[in-house]
């Protein structure tokens, strides 16, 4: 049976990791050059799974990515995994889905399990679940076919915020746009047109995306 930690490591390299790390805290590679000293050459080769970070550059990302240096350690394998943990406990499975089919919540649909994200670990796992992209109605907003979503399961978001939803029995992923009684559903695909909904429609908001897991 896997360990947690190569579970982690299974579904997301190390170097994809701390980008994702870094483009959530709104850092360019040389914005962590000048917080950490490590500079932006070596931090790009981390990223691209070309060089192992160190555990002093672990400690030091850690610092400027405002997480756990422990937490790093362990994902690269410089500290021992945490031990007599139920596997998966702390994870959140990833569904393997078509966006536009239904229904997708059952075992036979899940293709493994994702960490919680950074900044997210207040909530439960159980808050959360994750899907991979089938569809290219998002592209140009950073989501790829492949890409993994963490959801937050919600049925409102603010406005401007991206759901995934259910409409006329398909899942999709939109923008959401709310003005007076009506709801936009924005893809930033030009090839997909936006759609106009009442607020007495029949839809239903699944959950807000809350981080993107990049495939490459």
């Amino acid at each position: 049976m896997l360990k947690n930690i190569e579970v982690i490591l299974i579904l997301m390299k190390i170097g994809l990791y701390l980008k994702e790390l870094r483009l959530k805290s709104n850092l360019t590679t040389k914005q962590v050059e000048v917080k950490t000293g490590i500079s932006n050459s070596y931090i790009s080769l981390i990223e691209r799974n070309k060089r192992k970070p160190s555990a002093e550059i672990l400690h030091k990302l850690a610092i400027a990515y405002k997480v756990k240096t422990e937490d790093l350690l362990r994902l690269i394998g410089y500290l021992p995994p945490i031990q007599n943990k139920v596997i998966f406990s702390n994870q959140i499975p990833i569904y393997n889905i078509v966006l536009t089919e239904k229904p997708f919540f059952v075992s036979e649909n899940i293709e493994g399990y994702s960490p919680i994200p950074p900044g997210l670990e207040t909530y439960s796992t159980k808050d959360f679940f994750a899907i991979r992209v089938r569809d290219k109605s998002m592209a140009g907003e950073s989501i790829k076919e492949g890409d993994i979503l963490i959801i937050k399961k919600q049925d409102d978001v603010e406005n401007g915020n991206i759901a995934l939803i259910s409409f006329n029995n398909k899942i999709t992923i939109k923008r959401i746009t709310k003005q007076n009684n009506y709801l936009i559903l924005q893809s930033t695909n030009l090839e997909h047109s936006p759609l106009l909904l009442k607020e007495t429609d029949n839809f239903k908001i699944i959950g807000k995306i809350e981080w993107v897991i990049h495939k490459f």
